[in-house]
């Protein structure tokens, strides 16, 4: 993987997949801490046919500095980084897709900074409380209010949970951002979402009337195992959109 350097002189990954090598369109993929295991963002990136641009945000992958539960407007930090290097290569980024947490970085992107028109969401959180974590952060939380902090390892990778971490992520407000996003938000869901509330994604995309240019439902779960396929087709279909 390749790497440039953020606005805090860290070295963010990233690699290119160039499918047209005479457009200069891009789509930037946002991949946080464990989307590489739990998200086939692989997938994505092998089928979808146009140029992207799969950003490790801070932590991530090979790039430096400690992933963060919390942490949300530095990685929409990170993405305008993305952008003004993309920008600076001679690449035209016209969409960012995120899963989950980086889902919300991208939405919040949009609201801080704007600049890029198309905002493809697939499964964000919109309410944490309402949210079902993993089994290990919530046995964590006692433990993290007594000491600060709590090292875990999960899926083959470990990871350190703060105090501050916590009170961010339990207390993120998707509502803050609505009215400031800047480019069109596009919400894809599965029915089946044992993690983050079908009710909840509904609720947040009548809150953003017509800054919610579409909202698609899966017959899937949470991380769309059953149905990659059709998040490819969606996202084609809001790719080719005006």
């Amino acid at each position: 993987m390749d790497h440039f350097t953020n606005r805090n002189g860290l070295r963010l990954s990233y690699s290119l997949s160039i499918k047209n090598q005479n457009d200069r369109k891009i789509y930037i993929i946002c991949q946080w801490f464990f989307s590489d295991v739990l998200f086939s963002y692989d997938f994505l990136c092998e089928f979808i046919q146009v140029n992207t641009f799969r950003l490790c945000l801070k932590g991530c992958g090979n790039s430096e500095g400690e992933y963060s539960y919390g942490g949300f407007e530095q990685d929409a930090a990170d993405i305008d980084d993305a952008v003004k290097f993309l920008d600076s290569e001679g690449y035209i980024v016209d969409g960012i897709i995120g899963f989950g947490k980086g889902a919300n970085d991208a939405i919040i992107y949009s609201a801080l900074y704007g600049g890029v028109k198309k905002i493809i969401a697939l499964a964000p959180i919109i309410y944490a409380t309402n949210c079902c974590m993993p089994q290990f952060f919530q046995d964590s939380i006692d433990e993290i209010q007594k000491t600060g902090e709590v090292r875990h390892h999960y899926l083959g990778k470990e990871i350190r949970f703060t105090e501050e971490m916590l009170d961010e992520l339990m207390n993120l407000d998707m509502d803050y951002y609505s009215d400031k996003i800047k480019g069109d938000i596009y919400l894809i869901h599965g029915d089946a979402d044992e993690k983050v509330p079908l009710s909840d994604a509904l609720e947040y995309a009548s809150d953003l009337k017509e800054k919610c240019k579409g909202f698609f439902t899966l017959n899937c779960d949470h991380f769309f195992t059953t149905e990659l396929d059709e998040v490819v087709e969606i996202i084609h279909k809001i790719i080719e959109s005006s």
